[in-house]
């Protein structure tokens, strides 16, 4: 403690030792950057500007301005702290600006960033379909120009082929502008062997192709050198079938805007003979303007297919793009919906960004569509940035809300919800101000009256009309100042009762027994541990003469103070039978025999130490004699007459023991009681039990009794009778004696951890010493109920046999 004080002491005197000189040095700093600021002014746009004396000048100017107003801003927030911050009116003020304004900020931000990402990739996806739908239209009038192909009279001529493919390629204008088609047909090899309908098209140019359309809106953009009739890439060979949106890299070098077209091939065998039927529809003006029609988007090109660039798509909308080269020197950018693409080739000569048209951007944000799309040089299928629009929330609205009258009844009911809100978040803060202004000035009042009282003047009293929490809390100040005296007193008393039963615990603890009688043939240990400051419990054992050996555990009803005086008075009683009984004995000369008999094991028990729990056991030869000698004592005397014989000693002296504690305690204080005879030299048991818990009997082979022979409580009835039994204990028998606090302790969820858990136990450490298994069932049942106070006083006295 004295080092974590120490340390304490001395980081706050450096702390000190700082602010102190923070508040020396920084004036100076503050007027010399005052003066640097004010030269660089000076200086600025002049021959001197920069030069490696100026730049040094800007770099301190700089620094010393910085300096300056973290530390004096941090110095104005802790004034305004506490200036405008000590009262709870101005605190509360600001909490409910915080608590009232912060949420309808935060989620006005999240709101419109919802919208912005929620309508920015519907209307991307709006413009994906219409690609997707566009790709879908291309490979069906692709079948069924390969279908009608493939019924074309096997004489007809080329002329007429051409015409033919002329007229159908221009019935695809309207849905597909630009398209452009391309046929092959199989040449024959001899006489019937025709090239495999999986290759067609794979080797030479096309046979027929439409004519292109020359205007710049079917004009397909990009810088594409493969013409609608070269050969199909070797990477179709053996498809029946293919269809999607594809691209041609850059062929200039450093430009990155490829070509892409929405392409579609299909391949039939007709009468043994293959076709094949190429689809191109390029992404041209017309093409764009029927999207833009159609979705009601201004979608525009962009299409990024630089052969060093690779595009990657994130859960959230984002992506990035990285150069295939940026572990050799290049760079990573990343692009969200409205980040810049970064392509030089995007951009005018004076800097203007522009879309793979050429025409300039709207200025604001741009949102990007991105498209799996297929390099039809390679078949390789990735990622591309293909068509970009300009944001707005305009054309956002329009397009999830619409322009219908149900579109516009939606936009009025958010509108209507919208002031709604205002309203409300307005009448909120009058509501906050009233009741802040309420709360504040019962908080002066109450603060004002405290003054008072740290002057020691209890004389003050708050007025007050409120009949509110405030206003009881002003009575109930009043009523503390009246009552601080007594209270004071009070305490006083509290802690003289406090220590006094610290002393009654010290006293009760002298109660129980210091030291183990010596015994030849057993250990034996006990402990009780209170659940208050004194116990109810009582656990003892008495020596009656030289190898007999009485010994008890006592459970008071109640706990606390009132309880340990019960037990004190059983203790008493208890003893004073003991003591009865030893006299008896001498006086009726009986003694005599079993201290013959017992001199010598007493004598070589002498020499263990109270902690012990037993003294060395005797050679076999010995035991009889001691054991006769004590058959001999108590069988001397019939039943009552010394209080010591066969029959009935153990029940006499509970008997006596219910009569005293029925004369001196009201009837509503008894106890249970367990009490018991060993001889130590026979190694028998009698005992009776008043009420109390059966006590368990491991024998050494781990079976399991229970010795519940007795009568009813002691203290309760006077005309009680009880009643006692004897048993035979044999080398490894442990006996445990216990009270209810340990069979009756609960855990966490209020279960009880029983009787039979703590015969099971016992039985599993019943090789274990006295003293180990009185700590190993301890250790258990604290385990069992945690972290929780104990609710009853816990005793426990084992015998084991030698």
């Amino acid at each position: 403690m004295s080092k974590t004080g120490g340390g304490k002491s001395g980081l706050a005197g450096a702390s000190g030792a700082v602010r102190a000189w923070l508040r020396r040095v920084m004036p100076r700093v503050a007027a010399a950057s005052g003066a640097l600021l004010v030269l660089w002014l000076l200086l600025v746009n002049t021959r001197f500007d920069e030069t490696t004396p100026d730049n040094l000048l800007d770099t301190l100017a700089f620094c010393g301005v910085l300096l300056t107003c973290v530390y004096f801003g941090a110095r104005a927030l802790l004034w305004a702290k506490r200036k405008l911050l000590w009262r709870v009116r101005r605190r509360l003020i600001v909490t409910y600006l915080f608590v009232g304004v912060t949420p309808i900020v935060l989620l006005g931000l999240l709101g419109v960033f919802s919208a912005y990402i929620a309508s920015g990739q519907a209307m991307s996806r709006i413009v994906t379909a219409q690609v997707v739908t566009t790709e879908r239209h291309a490979l069906a009038h692709a079948r069924s120009l390969a279908d009608d192909f493939a019924r074309l009279p096997q004489n007809a001529s080329d002329e007429a082929v051409r015409a033919w493919l002329d007229a159908r390629a221009s019935a695809l204008q309207p849905s597909l502008p630009g398209a452009r088609v391309a046929l092959w047909r199989a040449p024959s090899r001899g006489a019937g062997a025709y090239e495999e309908a999986g290759r067609v098209g794979q080797t030479s140019e096309a046979e027929f192709a439409s004519a292109p359309d020359a205007s710049d809106e079917a004009r397909g953009v990009g810088d594409d050198a493969t013409a609608a009739d070269s050969s199909l890439p070797a990477w179709l060979e053996g498809q029946g079938e293919w269809g999607g949106f594809t691209f041609l890299p850059p062929r200039t070098e450093g430009r990155r805007f490829g070509s892409p077209s929405v392409r579609a091939v299909v391949r039939r065998e007709v009468r043994g003979r293959g076709v094949a039927v190429a689809l191109t529809v390029p992404v041209s003006r017309a093409l764009v303007s029927q999207m833009r029609d159609t979705t009601g988007i201004n979608v525009r090109p962009y299409f990024m297919a630089g052969q060093d660039l690779v595009v990657d798509q994130r859960e959230d909308g984002s992506f990035s793009i990285k150069s295939r080269g940026s572990e050799r020197g290049g760079g990573r950018v990343s692009l969200g919906p409205t980040a810049d693409a970064g392509d030089d080739a995007a951009r005018r000569e004076d800097g203007e960004r522009v879309d793979q048209f050429g025409e300039r951007l709207d200025p604001g944000s741009s949102y990007f569509v991105v498209l799996p799309s297929t390099n039809w040089e390679t078949g390789k299928r990735d990622a591309r940035l293909a068509f970009m629009f300009s944001f707005s929330f305009r054309e956002a609205r329009n397009q999830l809300l619409g322009t219908t009258g149900v579109g516009r009844i939606l936009q009025r009911i958010l509108a209507i919800i919208a002031v709604a809100f205002l309203v409300l978040e307005l009448v909120a803060l009058l509501a906050a101000a009233w009741m802040t202004r309420a709360v504040t000035g019962m908080v002066h009042k109450l603060h004002l009256a405290t003054e008072f009282v740290k002057r020691g003047d209890f004389s003050r009293r708050i007025s007050t009309r409120s009949t509110d929490q405030l206003g009881d809390l002003a009575l109930a100040f009043n009523e503390m100042s009246a009552n601080i005296e007594s209270l004071l007193a009070k305490r006083v008393e509290h802690e003289r009762l406090e220590r006094e039963l610290e002393i009654a615990a010290e006293v009760q603890a002298q109660l129980f027994p210091r030291s183990v009688p010596a015994l030849r043939t057993a250990e034996m240990v006990g402990e009780c541990r209170a659940a208050r400051g004194v116990a109810g419990d009582y656990y003892d054992y008495i020596e009656v003469v030289p190898g007999l050996i009485t010994f008890a555990l006592g459970d008071v009803s109640g706990k606390g103070v009132s309880a340990s005086l019960v037990m004190s008075n059983l203790q008493a009683a208890l003893r004073a039978q003991v003591a009865i009984i030893a006299e008896r004995l001498k006086m009726s000369g009986q003694v005599a025999a079993v201290g013959v008999a017992a001199v010598a094991p007493s004598a070589a028990s002498s020499s263990v130490t109270s902690s012990s729990a037993a003294a060395s056991p005797t050679t076999p030869s010995s035991a009889p004699s001691s054991s006769a000698s004590t058959e001999l004592a108590l069988e001397a005397a019939p039943c009552g007459v010394t209080g010591i014989d066969t029959g009935c000693a153990v029940e006499n002296m509970v008997a006596q023991v219910n009569h005293q504690l029925v004369a001196s305690t009201d009837a509503n204080r008894f106890a249970t009681l367990f009490l018991a005879l060993y001889d130590d030299g026979a190694r028998t048991l009698r005992y009776t039990s008043a009420g109390h818990n059966p006590a368990i009997l491991v024998r050494a082979g781990g079976h399991v009794e229970r010795l519940d022979r007795g009568g009813t409580l002691v203290g309760a009835f006077e005309w009680a009778r009880y009643e006692e039994a004897q048993i035979q204990l044999a080398p490894g028998d442990v006996l445990l004696v216990f009270s209810d606090g340990l069979s009756e302790a609960q855990s966490v969820t209020g279960e009880e951890y029983g009787e039979e858990r703590l015969a099971e136990f016992a039985a599993r450490g019943r090789h274990l010493s006295p003293g180990e298994l009185r700590r190993a069932i301890y250790d258990e049942v604290d385990g069992w109920t945690g972290a929780q106070e104990r609710g009853d006083d816990q005793t426990l006295v084992i015998l084991k046999i030698n």
